[in-house]
C-alpha cells in the first residue's frame, strides 16, 4: 500500500514462506498487530527459513520491525538493530493462539515503545486455602482492613 505521494505506508512487514498454502493459520498473529493499531504488509516469499524471512522483513519495513513465518511453522519477530541470528522472539505456529496473538502485538508494541506482552506461560504457585475460617479470624481481618482504610483517609 502507498500513500497519496507514492511513498509506502509505514508498516510491519510479515513475510511467510510461499510453501505455506493456508495463511489463515497465522491470522492470530495479524490480529495482534492490528489490535495495537499498527498497519502490516503481508507477503509470501520464496524462502523457507523463518529467521531469514523475519530479518528481511525488518530490513524492508520503514518501522524496522519484521515477522517471518517459516515453512516448518516457526514464527520469528525481528528488529533491524539486532544481529540477524539473534531475533527478539521466536515461537511455533502450533503453540497457544494467545502466544501467537501476543507476538503480533509485541511487534506493534516495539514500534510504539510499549512494554511487551507475555509469551511464556507463567508458573503460578498454588496456595491452599482453608475450607473453613472462624468468625474470630474474619473479625481480625476486617479490623485490620478498616485500620488501613482509616490511616489512608487521615
Amino acid at each position: 500500500m502507498k500513500m497519496n505521494d507514492g511513498r509506502p505506508i509505514p508498516s510491519i512487514h510479515v513475510y511467510y514462506s510461499s510453501l505455506i498454502e493456508d495463511t489463515s493459520i497465522f491470522n492470530q498473529l495479524l490480529y495482534g498487530i492490528e489490535e495495537e493499531g499498527i498497519p502490516f504488509n503481508l507477503q509470501g516469499k520464496e524462502e523457507a527459513s523463518a529467521i531469514k524471512l523475519s530479518y528481511l522483513a525488518a530490513q524492508n519495513s520503514t518501522l524496522d520491525v519484521g515477522v517471518g513465518v517459516g515453512e516448518a511453522g516457526e514464527v520469528i519477530l525481528h528488529y533491524t538493530k539486532l544481529n540477524k541470528d539473534k531475533p527478539l522472539f521466536q515461537i511455533h505456529l502450533k503453540e497457544d493462539v494467545k502466544k501467537l496473538r501476543n507476538l503480533g502485538a509485541n511487534g506493534a508494541r516495539l514500534v510504539k515503545g510499549l512494554p511487551f506482552k507475555e509469551l511464556e506461560a507463567v508458573d503460578v504457585e498454588y496456595i491452599g486455602v482453608q475450607e473453613k475460617i472462624s468468625k474470630e479470624e474474619v473479625a481480625l481481618i476486617v479490623s485490620q482492613v478498616l485500620n488501613v482504610i482509616k490511616k489512608m483517609n487521615s
